[in-house]
């Protein structure tokens, strides 16, 4: 067995296209473009020259028309491992803008306001909006860039959260500050994150353009502007502490689309790796967890299934241990199919 470096390898391979140009034999023009396609650094094209080796071609050209042909067929045929979804469906899932007319998910923007009662982002998004508009002649924001303190107690009554829950921030902070009220503290980052909202020296305030949005009848038009902004501008993995992984936000699509598809009944959590995550993804997770104590149910719940909660597009059961609970089972809810829809 003989050891190259990298570019030992591309060295190689340039010389041997060129002696693979000028044979004349075509046995010769054969195994030269064979062993020029065992020297790629494409693990398909090395995969395909084996597969071809008993091929009679006559050039390089022919070989490398051959490659693409076999690799044209391969990738517009359904894989199991990827949700019976071929490479190319998978592709335009994960690489294509969500403004792409050639992206698969399509978000319904003709939701009533009654059909988003079921999300508590939106809701407190709404909430957060409508508020500023009303103290738009008032002092809101700190130096620092948060909102002040007599706007978040203003607002802080007229979120949408459990008892228990507000009862804990009381409890725990004598002055409630911005990042206490996490729901608030979300609210006004994807806000401004959506340019919904912007600042202005002492105040945050939304532009007399987006007005409109706060209507009744736009209701389902920001409720896509603002998931599509939370997936696409925000970090999902923000405040959780656990492992970057950017890999899981950059595949929600293709996440999304697998739940649409067999979340119809409760799901049990522990099951739902292998089917909302792509293969190379779910290895990468489990890479980053091997070492440590975390659980691939914390890091979907944290990445995708909260989140998507969130928004009323999934329903959790949870189980509850000493102090704090666990997401057991999930399935998506009425407003999920009225949302999403997918198109090829």
């Amino acid at each position: 067995m003989l050891h190259l470096l990298e570019e030992e390898c591309e060295h190689l391979r340039e010389c041997i296209y060129v002696e693979a140009d000028r044979a004349t034999l075509p046995k010769v023009k054969s195994i030269l473009g064979h062993l020029h396609n065992r020297l790629s650094a494409s693990s398909a094209a090395r995969v395909f020259s084996e597969e071809f080796q008993g091929y009679d071609f006559k050039s390089i050209e022919e070989l490398n028309k051959k490659l693409q042909q076999d690799m044209d067929a391969r990738n517009a045929t359904p894989d199991p491992d990827m949700g019976g979804l071929s490479p190319n469906q998978v592709t335009r899932l994960v690489y294509f803008s969500w403004d792409d007319d050639r992206f698969p998910l399509r978000f319904n923007t003709q939701l009533s306001q009654a059909e988003l009662k079921g999300s508590a982002f939106f809701a407190n998004a709404t909430i957060f909006m409508r508020t500023l508009v009303e103290q738009s002649d008032q002092n809101t924001a700190t130096a620092a860039g948060n909102l002040n303190r007599s706007f978040v107690k203003l607002v802080f009554d007229r979120l949408l959260m459990s008892d228990d829950h507000r009862r804990s921030i009381l409890e725990f902070n004598k002055v409630i500050n911005e990042q206490d009220v996490w729901a608030l503290h979300i609210a006004r980052v994807i806000c401004q994150s959506a340019g919904l909202v912007h600042q202005r020296k002492n105040k945050f305030l939304v532009p007399k353009k987006h007005y409109a949005l706060l209507s009744d009848e736009r209701a389902g038009e920001l409720y896509a502007l603002l998931f599509k902004s939370y997936f696409t501008q925000f970090n999902v993995g923000y405040g959780d502490r656990l492992p970057t992984l950017a890999c899981i936000q950059h595949t929600i699509p293709y996440s999304v689309y697998r739940l649409g598809r067999i979340a119809d009944r409760y799901r049990g959590i522990e099951e739902l790796a292998g089917e909302i995550l792509l293969p190379a993804v779910e290895k990468e997770v489990q890479g980053a967890i091997s070492s440590s104590f975390l659980k691939m149910e914390w890091i979907l719940g944290k990445r995708i299934i909260e989140p998507l909660e969130k928004f009323g597009l999934l329903e959790c059961k949870r189980k509850q241990l000493k102090g704090y609970s666990e997401i057991e089972a999930v399935r998506k809810t009425a407003l999920f199919d009225r949302f999403i829809r997918c198109e090829w």
